[in-house]
């Protein structure tokens, strides 16, 4: 791959998906809560169907208590390691290799291929694909290594083909 040096490259939590995550939240929690004003006044009346909807309103609040819990945990799963370009790496179509270094595969695992699905100049949202055909979703940010940032989004670029 032309001008796409070897690089070693920080990933782990993005303060940007978490921000991501707490504005959709947010939202999703404003919307809730202006249903439930404007069925304050059907609930003080006690017209036909007030039980459904207050069931209604539960189902709504439990979605969205639910919908909470998988963000979080999408967020505090958010691999964490190095991921490698290896621009003189024996692969089988003669070019580089991607690994992945993480505390579970200290050596690196090797990587089918990484694809780069969002490029925020400052950021990118990265598929891993595994050799086993399993991948993973990652962010990186220019923050956790800005000398290197350059050097990653290169390799990235050479290797979308």
């Amino acid at each position: 791959m032309r001008n796409a040096p070897s690089v070693l490259y920080p990933v782990g939590r993005c303060r940007f998906y978490a921000g991501a995550l707490l504005v959709l939240g947010c939202l999703a929690l404003g919307v809730l809560v202006s249903w439930w004003w404007t069925l304050l006044p059907l609930r003080v009346e006690g017209p036909p169907g007030h039980g459904a909807r207050v069931s209604a309103g539960a189902a709504g609040a439990a979605a969205w208590l639910g919908w909470a819990l998988f963000a979080w945990r999408s967020w505090h799963r958010t691999p964490q390691g190095l991921l490698q370009w290896d621009a003189l790496g024996a692969a089988p179509s003669g070019a580089g290799v991607w690994r992945w270094c993480s505390a579970a595969h200290e050596d690196g695992a090797p990587l089918q291929r990484v694809e780069l699905v969002l490029d925020l100049q400052q950021r990118a949202l990265l598929r891993l694909r595994n050799p086993d055909a399993m991948h993973r979703w990652v962010w990186v940010e220019a923050g956790r290594d800005p000398a290197r940032w350059s050097d990653l989004r290169r390799a990235l670029r050479a290797t979308q083909a």
